[in-house]
């Protein structure tokens, strides 16, 4: 009976669990007697109790339903069937040794608290309900200690079927069962090596299994394991250990083996493991997307002393991924065991990569090294830095990838050294920004790529946010479709939260026409490359070199600049520095209104024949602005020489429309020499300026151009007409033109102090004045009319035609003086037909017509008609800055009576000269030869005086004969002063001084009258001419109308001779404005013979008088 129970006590202490023996009732009260003395706190309970003898006449015993229970009762542990063989020898001696044990039907619960210590349900320790381990080392020592009871020295084998454990861990919450498992024990003397297959059940779907072993001594701890499992669950195998935690991002199946030991001083040994995984995916969290692969292979073993796991081999087989890895990585443990990062290093050869199928073939790298840390609660996976060899170039990157609890977030930064464009492309996936990938493939022709930077940051509801950058050197890019490409360029490129430029730092464009054009500074962007379709693209523009290369690539299409202003991409020579930007949409056939521009800058040294045909201007600097509405040219400038600032503008449009031109320009000299207006040069002086607008049609219609200036700072001049206006004086020129081949001024109006103006001018196709005709001329209070200006070539003074109107020679300041010459080509020539040419307040000739020259003043002939009546000759000669004038007449009496001097002449030849005296009177000298005088009141009331009885009768008939009239006068605004004056006939002789009010028509005449002076004449040799032997001195005072008459008769007694010894003083000349003495009778103005050569030696005497006074 002690043999059975010391066997049952023996098997109970060493599966921590209680059993029961079925024999008869006497027994089995003995040995559960026996046995609940030695479990102490616990009661052995069983349903049945057999002895068994098997085969080899080996006793043994078998126990059903056995529990070992506290004394409230409640279970803790439990067994469907206990079997015991028993050692033969030990029986004989009245001792019970158990060779071997098995235990079937065994339910056991083990659980792993957070401070690692481990707690078994069913209490090896029977004295307790539970047993209890710091650490599984601990647990082994235990068990160990079981092995070394007395009752137990003859056990050689043992064994537990049907196990059913509840393994519970508490750090990862989570709870395994193993059904049906084996558990086998062989011990050879101090020698155990325990063996187990399990069933392991996770909630999956599936079993998967697990053998273990174990091989160690008794009394020491000192031992070695192993583990093979095939199917387990990543996330199982990654809870039991921290070596094996960085399986718990795994969703996969494992099959392996893994061996490890325990040293004598209780520390773990290292650990190896051979690692098969299965096919399955990366995935932290729920949450986040998984990241597949087909299977994946490791070799590693664990140091527990440094904390150093080492790979040999990882190997993965993925879509996104395959290559072979070895490194280290270091355990960072807490002070509890378990993992908080996960340090290593890593390298990999021939990789193989295609995330997300991104690629239609998967790239291949040469080697990488990796550098990171993981972190498992929550997840971080970190890299430090990764290298990445390919194709002779090195990347360098680093980055995070975090499992949010809403999925995925990252952050990668990468850098490369250099990369051709091929390879650029072959790592950039068609599908990441496809807009600045597409633009890369069709628009970086070559080059090479230096520099690359890339940075890419995502998380859960948030979009991508994507950087890159490369620098490229050697390259051909072309920026915009039908434009030359950029050679030799070199820059940079970017991607920026979808955003993609391409900088320009070097580069240079072979323009179709002007060589080349630099465009360093230039950049292309794509605001948005997520924008589908037709996203916006914006070049902003940084170009220099000639003006016609400039413009010869903005008139390429789509822009077609010049094409579209109707002008040439040559028009102007030069250098042109421009920037601004061309917006438009990335799309296939691209037209003229889908592109936007707005382009500005400087050209430098222009030079232009054609911007204004048949004009050369040029500028030192001139501001450019192009957009896809206008261009415009605006600055200062020379323009044939003569410096303007003005604005050019040309609208752009679908069709042709006309520019203008806009500014000022200077008004000086020059500017009359340079467009060859045919003025005298001497007419304009100082400098000045004037508002332009030149309108530049389309198609071959010529220009036209609007000017106006206010004539301030220039002073203009016409001697011949006296006129000139200060330039400190304002004025008016305003002038509608007509440009081209055949210029012409539709309009010009002048206005000025003294001077207005209005008429056309037209032009000869060498741009010389070919005719100005003005139908309104006012010239200040002397001229108003009609004039035409007719030119007459280079460097001849233009022809002035007078075709109506009034001058008033009391006013007239013609300039110049015979001794004048002109310094234009000879003078103007002046053909004049007036309708009144005002002489004196009474005296206007009418009909004038005439040619003159205004070279040295007025200088010419005319016909007329005085007052409208009688017909004259004349000629004018310029004197003392005002006009000479001699008029001739074949009917002097009629010239008298139209004139109103004496209107009862009649018939006479008449020579009259007026010469200017200060600036409004005359002296004039009067010829009248053959006339005759009827029905003059004064002549008539003196002779009634003196009562010529015959002479009275003459005058009531015919007339009375004079065969010779002279007279010399002052005639001034006012009054007209005799001097001398003389009328000789057959019947009479008269001698008159005095004055005449015009205004008034009152005369204060005095003189001899000598009756029958053919015979009385001869007196004349000793007295004045027209006084004979005998005469009367008289005076005629009173209007003209009606005289008063005063004879002296006595005055007959004196004789001719000694009459002027008694004469009164003669009539004093009043002072003339501005009179500088007198002035002597131009040649052409001294009078032919108009009788015999007694006549003329009397007309010579009479002119040396003259002269002398």
């Amino acid at each position: 009976m002690s043999l059975i129970l010391t066997s049952m006590l023996t098997l109970v202490i060493f599966l921590m669990l209680g059993f029961s023996v079925s024999a008869p009732d006497w027994a089995r009260s003995q040995i559960q007697e026996r046995a609940n003395a030695a479990l102490g706190v616990a009661n052995l309970q069983f349903d049945k109790l057999d002895f068994i003898v098997e085969e080899g006449i080996k006793p043994g015993i078998r126990l059903t339903n056995v529990q070992i229970v506290t004394d409230n009762d409640a279970e803790i542990l439990a067994f469907a069937e206990v079997r015991a063989g028993l050692s033969l020898p030990a029986l004989l001696r009245g001792g019970v040794q158990p060779n071997d044990i098995s235990v079937t039907g065994v339910f056991a619960r083990l659980r792993r608290e957070v401070d690692g210590s481990v707690v078994l349900s069913g209490a090896l320790d029977l004295t307790a309900p539970s047993q209890q381990a710091a650490t599984f080392v601990e647990l082994i020592e235990k068990i160990d200690a079981i092995l070394t009871l007395p009752a137990l020295s003859e056990l050689t084998y043992a064994s537990v079927q049907a196990l059913t454990l509840q393994i519970e861990d508490v750090r990862s919450a989570r709870t395994w069962t193993i059904d049906g498992g084996r558990i086998r024990l062989n011990r050879n003397g101090d020698s155990v090596r325990l063996t187990s297959d399990l069933a392991l059940l996770s909630g999956g779907q599936g079993v998967a299994t697990l053998e273990a072993n174990y091989a160690g001594t008794i009394g020491s701890v000192e031992s070695e394991f192993g583990i093979t499992v095939d199917d387990v669950p990543a996330t199982d195998i990654a809870a039991w250990a921290a070596p094996f935690a960085w399986l718990e991002v795994l969703r996969a199946p494992i099959s392996g083996a893994m061996r490890g030991g325990i040293a004598k001083d209780a520390s773990l040994r290292p650990l190896n493991a051979t690692l098969a995984i299965g096919e399955g995916v990366v995935q932290p969290t729920d949450a986040t997307r998984p990241v597949p692969f087909t299977s994946a292979r490791s070799y590693f073993s664990y140091d527990p002393v440094s904390g150093i796991l080492t790979f040999d081999e990882l190997s993965i087989d993925s879509a996104w991924f395959t290559g072979r890895t070895e490194g280290q990585a270091v355990l960072g443990l807490s002070d509890t065991g378990q993992l908080e990062d996960f340090v290593g290093q890593f390298q990999t050869s021939m990789l193989t990569t295609n995330p997300d199928n991104l690629y239609d073939i998967p790239i291949e790298i040469d080697s990488a090294q990796m550098d990171f840390r993981l972190r498992l609660a929550p997840f971080r996976f970190d890299v430090g830095q990764v290298l990445l060899r390919d194709q002779g170039q090195s990347l360098w990157a680093r980055g995070a990838l975090t499992a949010e609890p809403e999925g995925w977030s990252y952050s990668i930064d990468a850098q490369m050294d250099g990369l051709s464009q091929d390879r650029l492309l072959a790592l950039w996936p068609e599908r990441i920004a496809q807009r600045s990938r597409a633009w890369l493939v069709k628009n970086v022709l070559s080059g090479e790529l230096q520099d690359l930077d890339a940075a890419v940051r995502g998380g859960p509801n948030t979009s991508v946010k994507t950087y890159a950058s490369f620098s490229y050197a050697n390259a051909d890019v072309r920026f915009m479709r039908n434009l030359p490409p950029i050679t030799g360029a070199r820059g940079t490129a970017s991607l920026l939260e979808n955003r993609f430029v391409v900088s320009l730092d070097d580069g240079q464009v072979a323009a179709p026409q002007g060589g080349i054009v630099k465009v360093a500074g230039s950049s292309f962007i794509v605001p948005d490359v997520t924008v589908r379709p037709d996203g916006p693209a914006v070049v902003r523009l940084e170009a220099q070199g000639t003006v016609t290369a400039a413009l010869s690539l903005l008139d390429q299409p789509p822009l077609s600049i010049m094409t579209k202003a109707g002008l040439p991409p040559d028009l102007a020579t030069g250098r042109l520095r421009l920037a601004g930007n061309l917006a438009f949409p990335l799309k296939k056939g691209l037209k003229a209104p889908d592109v936007v521009f707005d382009v500005s800058g400087i050209a430098r040294a222009l030079d232009s024949t054609k911007l204004i045909k048949g004009r050369r201007l040029a500028a030192d600097s001139l501001r450019v602005i192009a957009s896809d509405e206008q261009v415009q040219v605006s600055g200062s400038g020379t323009l044939e020489g003569v410096p303007f600032n003005a604005r050019w503008a040309q609208p752009i449009s679908s069709t042709p429309q006309p520019g203008t031109v806009t500014g000022t320009i200077e008004l000086s000299e020059r500017t009359i020499e340079a467009f060859n207006l045919g003025l005298p040069t001497e007419m304009v002086t100082g400098q000045g300026s004037g508002a332009i607008t030149i309108t530049l049609p389309v198609n071959k219609e010529a220009p036209t151009l609007n000017f106006d200036t206010d004539l301030l700072g220039l002073r203009l001049s016409s001697p011949p007409l006296g006129w000139s206006k200060p330039a400190t004086a304002a004025g008016s020129l305003k002038v509608q033109a007509v440009l081209g081949d055949s210029p012409r001024i539709d309009q010009l109006s002048l206005d000025a102090p003294g001077l207005s103006a209005t008429g056309t001018v037209s032009l000869t196709k060498d741009n010389l004045l070919e005719r100005a005709s003005f139908d309104k001329v006012r010239l200040g209070n002397w001229l108003s009319g009609a004039v035409d200006i007719v030119g007459r070539g280079e460097g001849k003074a233009p022809e002035v035609v007078v075709r109506g109107g009034i001058i008033d020679l009391r006013q007239a300041d013609f300039g110049g003086d015979a001794s004048v010459q002109s310094q234009t080509g000879g003078g103007s020539p002046l053909t004049l037909t007036l309708d009144k040419l005002q002489v004196t307040d009474t005296i206007a000739l009418t009909g004038v017509q005439g040619n003159f020259s205004l070279a040295r003043g007025l200088d010419g002939a005319f016909t007329a008609r005085v007052n409208g009546d009688a017909p004259i000759r004349g000629k004018v000669l310029p004197l003392r800055g005002r006009s000479a004038i001699q008029i001739t007449s074949d009917d002097a009496g009629g010239v008298a009576a139209s004139a109103g001097i004496l209107k009862q002449a009649r018939g006479g030849a008449l020579s009259l000269t007026l010469l200017p005296v200060g600036s409004a009177s005359f002296d004039g000298t009067l010829n009248v030869a053959k006339t005759r005088i009827k029905d003059a009141p004064a002549i008539a009331a003196l002779l009634n005086a003196i009562s010529v009885v015959g002479l009275l009768e003459q005058m009531d008939g015919g007339g009375i004969h004079f065969n010779d009239v002279e007279a010399a006068f002052r005639l001034t605004p006012k009054t007209m002063v005799v001097t001398r004056a003389s009328a000789v006939g057959p019947s009479i002789g008269l001698s008159m001084e005095g004055t005449y009010d015009v205004e008034g028509s009152v005369l204060d005449m005095r003189g001899v009258v000598s009756p029958l002076y053919l015979i009385n004449g001869i007196g004349s040799l000793f007295a004045r001419k027209g006084e004979g032997l005998i005469g009367f001195n008289y005076r005629l005072s009173g209007p003209t109308s009606e005289p008063r008459v005063s004879i002296n008769p006595l005055s007959a007694l004196t004789p001719g001779l000694l009459r002027g010894i008694f004469r009164a003083p003669g009539p004093e000349v009043p002072q003339a404005d501005g009179e500088n003495g007198p002035a002597a009778i131009p040649e052409v103005f001294v009078p032919q013979p108009l009788g015999n050569t007694r006549e003329q030696l009397r007309l010579k005497g009479r002119q040396q008088a003259i002269d002398e006074r």
